[in-house]
């Protein structure tokens, strides 16, 4: 099952997809699933996931959540509560706050494209931040050599590998997709297929290099 596990809207304040246009696009491309990870926001994912009920398309709700160590995405949460772990000040969330936070609720935390130039990344700092363990080494609006890097950062250190577009325009829907074992259809699944590394990620089209 091929899903791109890294997708904004509108409701991302910074995306020009509308919820519509991104789902027709994901069934065009025969995707099994979508991952909306809008960001610092669990709410804004509801109206794609409304959108897409009745369709083949599952629609996975996420969180891309920009921390001070760069931005995170978060499965498992089904609510804005993380918010309480917000700087009163800057607003900025602690990533080594938020990642404990996630754990101890049964959720999963993904390093988003560690070595993106143009974006907040973590970069080799992932490797301090204990319980992530999953790396997006392929991220469709990285470089290619950011993608490397990120892939082979991972291999070094034994983190998995997943992919996402990033998408925040049409054009890059799908661009880089995870592939799972097996058919998933509901959140908890997704968690718990990546907490088991039930998965790879690559580049839509052929096979991942790692």
């Amino acid at each position: 099952m091929l899903v791109d596990l890294h997708v904004h809207t509108v409701f991302s304040g910074d995306a020009v997809m509308a919820p519509e246009e991104l789902i027709a696009r994901a069934e065009a491309m025969e995707l099994g699933g979508i991952a909306v990870t809008e960001h610092d926001s669990y709410a804004a994912s509801e109206a794609t996931a409304a959108l897409a009920e009745g369709s083949d398309l599952i629609v996975f709700r996420g969180i891309e959540v920009a921390t001070d160590m760069g931005h995170l995405l978060v499965f498992g949460l089904e609510d804005d509560d993380w918010r309480t772990l917000q700087n009163p000040v800057t607003g900025v969330v602690p990533a080594r706050s938020l990642v404990p936070y996630v754990l101890d609720r049964a959720g999963v935390v993904i390093a988003a494209h560690p070595f993106k130039s143009t974006s907040p990344s973590l970069g080799e700092r992932v490797l301090s931040l204990s319980g992530v363990n999953i790396v997006e080494g392929f991220n469709g609006r990285c470089f290619s050599d950011e993608n490397v890097r990120a892939c082979q950062l991972a291999q070094a250190h034994g983190l998995r590998i997943v992919g996402g577009s990033g998408a925040h325009l049409v054009s890059e829907v799908g661009r880089c997709v995870t592939e799972f074992e097996e058919r998933i259809e509901t959140l908890s699944e997704l968690v718990a297929a990546l907490k088991a590394g039930r998965f790879r990620g690559r580049y839509y089209g052929r096979l991942a290099e790692w």
